[in-house]
C-alpha cells in the first residue's frame, strides 16, 4: 500500500477515450478571458511578468504573500523584478489591513494565492476595489485548484498548473487582455527523464520492479532542468492526455475523502480551510510535532508533502506567522484515494495523532 508521492504514468492510460477536460476549459472561459498555455506555473509567471514589466521602473515592486512556495520568487529574480511581502497568518488568512497600508505609487502588481484550492474572495473585496482604482495588476495563483470556478476568479492574470493533480505538465493562463508570449524554440530537456522516472515508479508500485533509487534519480534529473529563462509551450500531446481525465469524478473523490478526514481532524486544520465549498489539493493539518509524524507516516508508505518550507528570505518580522505555519503544516494526500487506501490512511493517522 503506497499513498502519495510523485505521480506515476501508466502506459495503459494512452488508450483511454477523451473526456474533453482541457477543451471544455477553453470553451468555458472564452470569450471572457484570453486563454494561453505554458509548460507550467513557473513559465506562466514568467509570461505574466513579461506583460507587466514594460509599465515598471527601478522603484516599482510587486507585492507577494508572506506564505508561498519559495520557487515562486525565482521568476521575479530572473526578470529583475523587485518584490515585497504582505502578511499572511498561520490560518492562511491575508492581513487585509496591512496589505492596504503598504499599497503606494510604486506597487504595480499584487500576487494572490488560493491556498489548497480555497478562495479568500469574500475577504478581499475592499483590497481588490483599491487595486482596480489605482490600475494595479492583480495576479491570481490557482495552481492548487483542481476545480476552476468562474465565481472565484478575480485576477487580471490567473494561472493554474496541471502537474499538481496529473502526471502531465502544463499551465493555463486566463487574462483580461491579449498576451504576447515569446515562447522558447529550444528543446525542453525536462520531459524525457520525467517520463522515464514516472514509468519506472509505475512498474515499481505495480510489479515491485526496480529500486526507488532508480526512478528517483530520473525524477531529480528532470527537476534540475525544469527552471529555464525561456518560456516553453505546453506540448499538444499533454493536452491530448489531460483531456482523458474525468475531473468531475476526481473532484468528488477529493471532497469525499477530505470530508471524512475533517470529521476526525477538523480541529487541526487552518481556519481558511474549515469549510466545504472547494476541492482541496490535500487534507491540510497543523501539528506541533510535524516532522516526527511525517517520518512515522513515511514508515507506513504514506508520503505527505509539506506546502511549503520557507527559506531564509522569509526570516523577517512580518513573515513570523507564516514561518510558524511552515514549521507545523502537513498535507495529507487525497489524490487517487480508494476506500481501501483511505481506511489504511485513516487508521495510521488515528494511531499516530491520538
Amino acid at each position: 500500500m503506497i499513498i502519495g508521492g510523485e505521480h506515476f504514468f501508466s502506459p495503459g492510460f494512452l488508450f483511454r477515450k477523451s473526456k474533453a477536460y482541457v477543451d471544455n476549459l477553453i470553451k468555458e472561459f472564452q470569450p471572457n478571458y484570453k486563454v494561453n498555455f505554458t509548460f507550467g506555473g513557473f513559465y506562466s509567471i514568467l509570461a505574466i511578468i513579461d506583460e507587466i514589466k514594460p509599465k515598471m521602473d527601478e522603484a516599482s515592486v510587486v507585492l507577494l504573500p508572506s506564505y508561498l512556495c519559495p520557487s515562486i520568487l525565482l521568476p521575479f529574480k530572473i526578470r529583475g523584478i523587485s518584490y515585497k511581502f504582505y502578511k499572511v497568518d498561520d490560518d492562511l488568512l491575508i492581513d487585509t489591513d496591512y496589505l492596504l497600508s503598504i499599497i503606494d505609487e510604486n506597487v504595480k502588481a499584487v500576487f494572490f494565492v488560493d491556498y489548497f484550492g480555497a478562495s479568500q474572495l469574500d475577504r478581499l473585496q475592499a483590497v481588490l476595489e483599491t487595486l482596480r482604482l489605482k490600475n494595479i495588476a492583480i495576479i491570481q495563483d490557482i495552481v492548487q485548484c483542481l476545480e476552476i470556478k468562474n465565481e472565484f476568479l478575480f485576477g487580471d492574470y490567473i494561472f493554474n498548473s496541471f502537474r499538481k493533480f496529473f502526471p502531465f505538465e502544463g499551465s493555463i493562463i486566463l487574462s483580461k487582455k491579449d498576451m504576447n508570449i515569446n515562447y522558447a524554440e529550444k528543446r525542453n530537456i525536462f520531459i524525457k527523464p520525467k517520463r522515464i522516472g514516472q514509468l519506472l515508479r509505475y512498474f515499481h508500485i505495480k510489479y515491485n520492479l526496480f529500486s526507488s533509487k532508480l526512478f528517483l534519480k530520473y525524477l531529480h534529473k528532470a527537476e534540475e532542468n525544469y527552471h529555464q529563462d525561456g518560456i516553453f509551450k505546453m506540448p499538444k500531446c499533454n493536452i491530448k492526455q489531460l483531456n482523458k481525465y474525468d475531473v468531475q469524478q476526481m473532484s468528488a473523490n477529493q471532497k469525499h475523502y477530505s470530508n471524512l478526514l475533517k470529521n476526525l481532524f477538523e480541529s487541526l486544520q487552518p481556519r481558511l480551510l474549515q469549510h466545504n465549498n472547494f476541492v482541496p489539493l490535500g487534507f491540510v493539518i497543523k501539528l506541533n510535532k510535524r516532522d516526527f509524524v511525517r517520518m512515522e507516516l513515511f514508515a507506513q508508505n504514506i508520503f505527505p508533502p509539506i506546502h511549503w518550507l520557507l527559506n531564509e528570505e522569509f526570516d523577517k518580522p512580518l513573515c513570523e506567522k507564516s514561518i510558524q505555519l511552515s514549521k507545523s503544516i502537513l498535507t495529507i494526500p487525497l489524490i487517487n484515494l480508494t476506500k481501501e487506501k483511505y481506511n489504511y490512511l485513516s487508521e495510521n493517522l488515528i494511531k499516530i495523532l491520538k
